[in-house]
């Protein structure tokens, strides 16, 4: 069973409490007693507004660019941020936004005296319900939660095994400064109105019972003797991201509406229609590594005794199923993706805006999307990137004068894609096409026809038009990005600590992967027009990839690494993960200069970094270094509700974790080779996946034995469709039979 349980309530919210959500409402449940708090959030409730670009910022680019051709670092960084780049912060003085918490819901509870014994909290991932039982004296209570995708709101139930035995008090509170709250006298809603910045929101709660009565005040719903009571919550805001202004959504008509619906059927009928669209998606994969599972142990115990060295690969497993859990609860089609922490979040000022932020932790988010089996999750993020380009075209404009679109480092709700100050983080230039790497994927593994004519060429065209504006000729008649900065990582010149570079291997490979897949899509597409013309007269100049003095990939055009650097990025290494430029079977030199870079920037760092080095290895095949990273992550940067922590707590961590153990069973390439268990670590001796997919459309069931020497798996696709597989030394060429189908078995003897 793949569950989160406890044999106590939540304390603290980051560490304990338990996630629900359907995409739009997240809830986290503490499950206390006497008390019960359920934390909510809304996926749109951010401040902020579109920000104006005034001015022409172009006119003060060339100058960085000139100080660079002379070598002159300090003096480029300066004009970059005083000159070039607006002064902002993360919201607080600029209009980039921030996520907000929506509010709470606070449920007293009157018992028996008497003493509390079996005490259950727990979240059941195969059903995507979180749970709460307990005894008190002769009664058994009883409580269940979810957030319907089908039905639209957020699901509480709560029971007790006497009649007549719930009595309680209800209260809605507003993290938000002047919202107003009301309870009508019939005792059957309860209604919050606000405003911030540059949105209005509303919650509504619809109140259900079986028995007893209901008594309202003008600050909580008082019941009492009830037999059932069932609590519907919606939450809302104007935000409409189809309409230019980003205003105009009717919140109020869709909060009433979506719970008068909900309200027409039983708990049952809403359970069930969210356990089937819930399952739909989740069911799609199972894995079991073969040994000890302590499933029977509460986690935080099992954790305990994990961090204590014992190897609960039951565990393991629940991790990864756990990340494909949040991503089906935070990323739904129709709605915006997922942010920082989700769509989970206790605070008005989060850590970094709990923005989207495309240097690794956005793009991180979605690395599981495909391989995982969870296309449909992916298409919140696509949606995202296309909304971004009616910006990102007046940024490429305004600051470059170029064509096509940009984007930098973040956004948030409103369509931000400037550059921004200081350099080390705002002048990041790879941002738009580190996101095309997204769109190309959807591609590669769907194989969607429609999709890439009508979505991903589109958005990929754009984006390599700016590059190939951007990008200038070196000395040596190379295509570099200058100016550019190595995302949040800074080198040395003549003692002198700097950002801005003219030119770094993370720009290169962004640039280079892109360019190679508009061309891939260009000849699906029978296109032969300028722009692909301009494509393979640019391609072979982009600056090569570089080995450093001590055999590691440069970070930069020139050789200023640091072997003692251990900064949590690792952004030379995008040739290797997520792009498929570097590869140990087609580029044996660049991917040793990969390891060296691994070796020098060690196992250490935040949730996400240690997540994006388990990727790393196991795109070098290296099982156990990348199974040594994921339990070192297990053990040192997960919380007791398996949260990973940045710190502070991150989604991106647990999705990198998720598409860590994924590309450790199974990797693949466009028009490639097909990869059973290229990382498998030894701890892993036996065990069995099924429902992963690889590109080209294919979906792969595994079962290995004896660490991987006796395998036996099966292809799945269209009828007649050939390729390539690997399963170590062994390359085999099929095609799949009349079914759909290929079988590989290893010829190994017992």
């Amino acid at each position: 069973m793949n569950r989160i349980w406890f044999r106590q309530p939540a304390e603290l919210w980051e560490e304990h409490a338990l996630p629900i959500g359907n995409g739009r409402l997240g809830g986290m449940v503490f499950g206390g007693i006497e008390c019960e708090r359920i934390q909510f959030n809304e996926e749109s409730l951010f401040t902020g507004r579109p920000a104006l670009i005034e001015g022409a910022p172009y006119q003060e680019f060339n100058p960085i660019r000139e100080h660079l051709k002379h070598k002159q670092y300090v003096a480029a960084q300066r004009h970059a941020e005083t000159a070039f780049l607006k002064p902002a912060s993360y919201g607080d003085e600029s209009d980039f936004g921030m996520y907000q918490n929506f509010g709470d819901i606070f449920v007293e509870m009157e018992h028996p005296d008497g003493k509390v014994s079996d005490y259950l909290r727990e979240l059941d991932l195969d059903e995507a319900i979180a749970r709460v039982s307990y005894r008190c004296e002769d009664q058994k209570f009883y409580r269940e939660y979810f957030s319907s995708c089908p039905d639209n709101v957020m699901v509480m139930r709560f029971r007790c095994s006497k009649p007549n035995a719930l009595t309680m008090k209800l209260q809605l509170v507003s993290a938000q400064a002047g919202a107003i709250i009301s309870y009508d006298q019939a005792g059957s809603r309860v209604t919050m109105n606000g405003s911030i910045t540059n949105l209005a929101y509303e919650a509504q709660i619809r109140i259900m019972t079986k028995g007893g009565t209901i008594e309202a005040h003008h600050d909580a719903l008082f019941i009492r003797e009830a037999d059932e009571v069932m609590l519907l919550l919606s939450a809302a805001t104007d935000y409409d991201a189809s309409r230019e202004s980003f205003r105009g959504k009717d919140y109020t008509t869709l909060n009433r509406s979506v719970l008068d619906q909900a309200a027409e059927k039983s708990f049952h009928n809403l359970l069930a229609a969210h356990v089937v669209d819930y399952q739909q998606l989740f069911k799609r994969v199972e894995l079991k590594i073969d040994g000890l599972d302590n499933d029977h142990l509460p986690t935080d115990e099992r954790l305990q005794r994990y961090r204590e060295g014992e190897h609960d690969v039951g565990l393991e497993s629940l991790l990864f199923q756990y990340g494909r859990y949040l991503l089906i609860s935070s990323s739904r089609p129709g709605n915006l993706p997922a942010n920082l922490q989700g769509i989970w979040n206790n605070s008005n000022n989060p850590m970094w805006g709990s923005m989207f932020c495309y240097n690794i932790n956005f793009n991180m988010n979605y690395w599981h999307a495909e391989s995982t089996n969870l296309a449909e999750c992916h298409a919140p993020m696509i949606d995202f990137i296309d909304r971004l380009r009616p910006s990102g075209r007046l940024s490429a404009k305004k600051f470059f004068n170029a064509r096509g679109w940009f984007a930098a480092k973040k956004s948030d709700i409103w369509g931000f894609t400037q550059p921004y100050a200081a350099a080390v983080n705002g002048l990041f230039i790879g941002g738009a096409g580190w996101l095309c790497e997204d769109v190309w994927q959807v591609y590669c593994f769907n194989l969607d026809h429609a999709y890439l004519v009508e979505t991903a060429y589109p958005i990929m065209k754009e984006s390599a038009e700016f590059y190939l504006d951007y990008l200038t000729e070196n000395e040596e008649g190379q295509l570099v990005s200058s100016p550019s900065t190595s995302p949040e990582n800074a080198f040395v010149v003549n003692g002198q600590r700097c950002t801005v570079s003219d030119g770094c291997e993370m720009d290169h490979r962004i640039v280079e992967s892109l360019f190679h897949n508009c061309l891939k899509a260009c000849d699906i597409l029978g296109i032969h027009d300028e722009f692909r013309a301009e494509l393979e007269r640019a391609l072979p100049k982009v600056a090569p990839v570089r080995l450093g003095r001590y055999g590691q990939i440069q970070e930069w055009e020139h050789d200023w690494d640091d072997p003692e650097d251990q900064h949590r990025h690792v952004s030379q290494l995008f040739g290797l993960h997520p792009a498929s430029l570097i590869s140990p079977n087609r580029t044996h030199e660049l991917a040793e200069g990969a390891k060296v870079v691994l070796n020098c920037r060690g196992d250490q760092g935040t949730g996400w970094s240690r997540a994006w080095k388990v990727n790393l290895w196991s795109r070098l095949q290296d099982g156990n270094r990348a199974y040594k990273l994921l339990r070192g992550t297990l053990e040192e940067l997960t919380f007791d509700n398996l949260f990973n922590v940045h710190p502070p707590f991150q989604m991106d961590g647990n999705f990198g974790l998720t598409a860590g153990i994924a590309e450790m069973l199974l990797q693949s390439e466009y028009e490639g080779c097909i990869d059973l268990l290229p990382a498998l670590p030894d701890v892993w001796e036996s065990g069995y996946v099924s429902g992963l997919r690889a590109k080209g459309g294919y979906t792969v069931d595994l079962r290995w034995e004896q660490g991987g020497r006796r395998i036996h798996a099966n292809l799945y696709g269209k009828s007649g469709k050939c390729g390539k597989l690997r399963s170590g030394n062994d390359l085999v060429e099929f095609q799949l039979n009349e079914q759909g189908c290929y079988t590989y078995r290893t010829n190994v003897s017992n």
